[in-house]
């Protein structure tokens, strides 16, 4: 499934870029066919703002990756840097910093157990009762496996809290902002424990096999940080988004 956004000038070189159907709330959403989110709220006006065509392209996230890694596609939106992801995909100047300014995002982690868990407030990823549930085909199920836990990895946010509730996990990495949403909606008595497990950037990455040049990267790359250092269009991007997105918690609610 494809979207193209803005209807803009028809010389004006277009792009290509990925996002993923997977429910990663508030950044991506699917509500019906149509995707919504921070995420393409800031892109849609980042374009808009440098006068050039983007389309979006809807596929599972891993499929994204790849159709990305091998030039399909121009670019993918909401990715995270690391050294192998860096060999394949170019990402801004400053991906390696704990809050790069050219991120389209800053996402924050936190951990979930049941209330009657036996665990401290403030839990390290040593720590995690186990064993511990993880989004497939994200960084933070590499980064759990890694400390020496025993991760159960699952499918959807919503099966993921589902098996906390039902004692299947111990505990759960989870998006901050998906994390209180569920904890609030649970029969269940759900703890968030603080601080953060961890905060990562994300970013719009563009395929070193297409055919966009450095300075076409970068001038997308500057059109996000602008959006995002503009606290008045951040502030209405997000109330937008937060009003797209309440229904999507309810039951037989129309997201995915």
């Amino acid at each position: 499934m494809t979207t193209a956004f803005a209807a803009l000038p028809a010389q004006a070189e277009g792009m290509r870029l990925c996002n993923s159907t997977e429910f990663w709330p508030p950044y991506s959403f699917l509500r019906g066919d149509v995707l919504e989110g921070e995420h393409t709220e800031i892109l849609n006006a980042a374009f808009k703002d440098i006068g050039v065509e983007m389309e979006q392209v809807y596929l599972p996230w891993k499929r994204c990756q790849d159709r990305v890694a091998t030039g399909e596609l121009d670019g993918i939106i909401g990715i995270s840097y690391t050294e192998e992801r860096g060999a394949v995909l170019a990402f801004p100047a400053d991906a390696k910093d704990a809050a790069p300014l050219e991120a389209i995002s800053q996402v924050e982690f936190v951990i979930v157990t049941r209330a009657d868990t036996d665990a401290p407030a403030s839990i390290s990823i040593e720590a995690l009762p186990e064993p511990v549930g993880v989004l497939l085909g994200y960084r933070s199920a590499d980064t759990v496996r890694e400390a020496g836990k025993q991760a159960q990895i699952v499918a959807q946010q919503s099966s993921l809290f589902q098996m906390l509730e039902r004692g299947r996990i111990a505990s759960a990495v989870a998006l901050r902002g998906t994390a209180i949403h569920y904890v609030e909606a649970s029969k269940e008595p759900l703890v968030i424990h603080e601080p953060a497990l961890w905060s990562t950037p994300h970013f719009v990455a563009f395929s070193r096999k297409a055919d966009i040049t450095p300075e076409q990267m970068q001038q997308v790359w500057n059109a996000v940080k602008a959006i995002r250092a503009d606290k008045v269009r951040m502030a209405q991007i997000r109330a937008h988004v937060n009003e797209l997105l309440e229904p999507c918690f309810e039951d037989g609610a129309p997201c995915k």
